[in-house]
């Protein structure tokens, strides 16, 4: 029983030595960018060499998670879609015509493999127009329809995508193989503009955001999904071995490629804090910036709108 206390006494000393020493790490790293060993080619590289096994890693190395965390995202996504139903139910059930949008544009921005995009088609088909007292309407004359557009510039994430989209009976979404830095699209397109794990990728940050201010419509919604820091120390110090430990070697067994795993790991630890990215957003015009940690801070929810 000695043995015991004594051991979980050495366990409780290394972890709060490593979270010190974790929480001096993230202290560096909240101000730290890009190595410059990650040139731009590097990070294209980087999506086109794990591709095909992109989906399967991020699988075994969030152990599952990442799927809840997409799930909210995605969810808070569609709250648009849901709002815009609100408004059909009410004209349905008042008499009269319905005369807002019926189509809701939205960018997946780093959408790669479609997983994003497949999860809004998915929510808004399966949502129901109800009126204020839950009343569902049925066979509505009219109903939202998203129309979505993935951006990626890696061409064979988006053929993983497409391969996929086609697997599913996904057809109606467009591909476009294109840097977030440098839209080919017209000021004012897009309603929403989706980015899940792909900002910290940006070979420019604070350009790309740019790029989703001037196409997003005004009013229109940017929402990213991102790896961010842990709000306690002692999460931190555990993620940050995980980090060390397990992500570069599932890298290296799993997908063949270690030092691709190496620079998402690097990515994660230099990507700002969550008051930084808001205060970024706040610079570029955006208004109500917001964000919501999940899972402690290992993943934040940053949502932000273009003004009217």
């Amino acid at each position: 029983m000695t043995l015991g206390f004594k051991n979980l006494r050495n366990a409780v000393g290394i972890f709060r030595g490593t979270a010190a020493k974790a929480g001096h790490i993230r202290g560096i790293c909240a101000t730290r960018r890009y190595s410059t060993a990650y040139t731009p080619e590097f990070i294209r590289s980087v999506f086109s060499n794990v591709a095909t096994r992109y989906d399967l890693m991020n699988d075994l190395m969030s152990v599952g998670i990442h799927r809840l965390w997409k799930d909210t995202f995605v969810t808070e996504a569609v709250t648009a879609v849901a709002d815009l139903n609100n408004e059909i139910a009410k004209a349905t059930f008042e008499g009269r015509e319905y005369e807002g949008p019926t189509v809701l544009k939205i960018l997946d921005l780093a959408g790669g493999t479609g997983d994003i995009a497949f999860r809004i088609l998915d929510k808004a088909k399966d949502m129901r127009i109800k009126d204020a007292g839950g009343f569902i309407l049925h066979s509505p004359k009219t109903r939202i329809q998203p129309e979505i557009t993935i951006m990626d510039p890696s061409c064979e994430m988006t053929d993983v995508g497409q391969q996929r989209a086609a697997s599913l009976g996904f057809t109606d979404i467009t591909w476009t193989n294109a840097p977030a830095e440098n839209m080919p699209v017209p000021d004012d397109t897009f309603d929403i503009i989706t980015c899940a794990f792909g900002l910290r990728n940006f070979s420019d940050r604070m350009q790309g955001l740019k790029e989703c201010y001037r196409v997003l419509k005004p009013g229109g919604r940017l929402m990213i999904l991102e790896f961010s820091h842990c709000e306690s120390s002692l999460l931190g110090a555990l993620y940050e071995a995980y980090s060390d430990l397990v992500i570069p070697n599932l890298g290296k067994y799993i997908a063949n490629d270690v030092n691709a795993y190496q620079y998402l790991v690097d990515s994660i630890r230099s990507f700002p804090t969550q008051e930084e990215l808001a205060e970024a957003l706040t610079k570029l015009n955006f208004t109500l910036v917001s964000y919501r940690n999940l899972s402690g801070g290992i993943v934040a929810m940053h949502s932000a709108f273009k003004q009217q």
